[in-house]
Order: C-alpha cells, then sequence, then structure tokens
C-alpha cells in the first residue's frame, strides 16, 4: 500500500522540479581572465636515472599517445618548461605560477602546486609521480646551464616534493 502511493509521488515532484519555474533564470558568473605578470625562459629539469634499473617516463595524459621514454642506469634526459606568474585581475594580492602547458615539455604537469612526472621504476607495472616543488624565486633568477638536475636514486613517497627548486 505505501508503496503505490510513494512512486505516484516521485513522479509527481520529478515532473515539477525540472519544470521552468524552479530553475534559477540568473546568468553564468563572468569568467575573468588572469594577467600574466611574469614568466621563466629557459628552464627545464635535466632527469638522471641514477637507479640500478631502467625509469620510464610517461607522457602526461592530455599526450597519452606520446611514446614512453625509457632512461637506462645513467642515462638522462632534458625536459624544458616555462611558468608564468598570473595575477588575479580583481585582487593585486592574489597570484599563482602556473606551468604554461604550451610550451612545455609533455613528460611533465601541473595538477596543483608542484610540477609532476610520471614515472614507473624496473619492470613495475605502476607508475609513481615524482614531485618538483617550484616557487617564486624561479622567475627572479637565470636558471642553471643544462636545467636544474634531478638525480632520481629511489622512489619518491607519495604526496611529497622528491625535489624543490626553491628553498623556503
Amino acid at each position: 500500500m505505501l508503496k503505490t502511493l510513494v512512486s505516484p509521488l516521485i513522479v509527481v515532484a520529478l515532473s515539477f522540479g525540472g519544470s521552468a519555474g524552479c530553475v534559477s533564470q540568473n546568468p553564468p558568473p563572468r569568467s575573468i581572465p588572469n594577467i600574466v605578470v611574469a614568466h621563466t625562459n629557459g628552464e627545464a629539469l635535466f632527469v638522471v636515472n641514477a637507479t640500478t634499473g631502467p625509469l620510464t617516463l610517461l607522457p602526461s595524459p592530455a599526450y597519452a599517445s606520446d611514446p614512453q621514454l625509457v632512461l637506462a642506469s645513467g642515462q638522462s634526459k632534458r625536459l624544458d618548461f616555462i611558468l608564468t606568474e598570473e595575477q588575479n585581475r580583481g585582487d593585486n594580492v592574489v597570484s599563482e605560477i602556473v606551468l604554461d602547458a604550451e610550451h612545455t615539455s609533455h613528460y611533465l604537469r601541473q595538477p596543483e602546486t608542484d610540477l609532476v612526472l610520471r614515472a614507473r621504476f624496473a619492470s613495475a607495472i605502476a607508475s609513481k609521480e615524482i614531485r618538483i616543488g617550484i616557487g617564486r624565486c624561479l622567475l627572479q633568477e637565470q636558471p642553471p646551464a643544462g636545467g636544474h638536475p634531478v638525480r632520481i636514486d629511489r622512489m619518491p613517497t607519495p604526496g611529497v616534493p622528491f625535489l624543490r627548486l626553491c628553498p623556503e
């Protein structure tokens, strides 16, 4: 008895919930683009495989069709990147450092604040994220010749930057 009474009530509620009278007619908020106030030039990570087995660098998900890069023990690879400092147009205090994905190696990405490099160690099936901490110092200093050395000699600790390019 209860089941037969509840079902028609749900149908009635759903049909009224979808009507135009219940939907907000407010326009969506306007997107205000950030202003680029600074950018880097010539930045690169110089990734060195210091493990005893192969290290496979994986492209970011947006470039999944790119080939994997396999570095034998002792081999290295330069990964170029560009960072921009973007400032919120409505607030002169809020700014962030953003990876310029268009002009950056497809093996680097920035899901939050750190740069992330995905890699597989030796014959492992699962990949690991190697986090590289960045900061404002990269916008103020000349990049080192050849790139910032990233000597990978062990698996990273999840969620913890493997290396910080700017001292805190």
